[in-house]
């Protein structure tokens, strides 16, 4: 019964593809520190390592963030169709 049919967690996006952040599904606390990161509510961001056991790394700007497997299951993405190169 999901709102978006299209909207999947980040742990389930593959490497190389790039989506837009949608929603959150974690606590106050690791929002916050989403939103320090820069990682927000439809900010595009591609996955650069990952999906692994141990987590993620993704580009979100200029920037390169390695998130953990808890953390991934927890940031709900809209895959995007065009593929964006990430900014090196």
């Amino acid at each position: 019964m999901n709102k978006d049919a299209g909207v999947i967690s980040l742990a389930q996006l593959p490497n190389g593809q790039c989506g837009q952040v949608v929603e959150f599904d974690g606590g106050r606390a690791m929002i916050q520190r989403m939103v320090m990161l820069g990682i927000r509510r439809g900010v595009p961001l591609c996955v650069v390592h990952g999906p692994g056991a141990r987590g993620t790394v993704v580009q979100v700007g200029g920037a390169r963030i390695a998130l953990g497997r808890g953390v991934t299951d927890k940031i709900r993405v809209a895959p995007l169709a065009v593929q964006q190169k990430p900014a090196a």
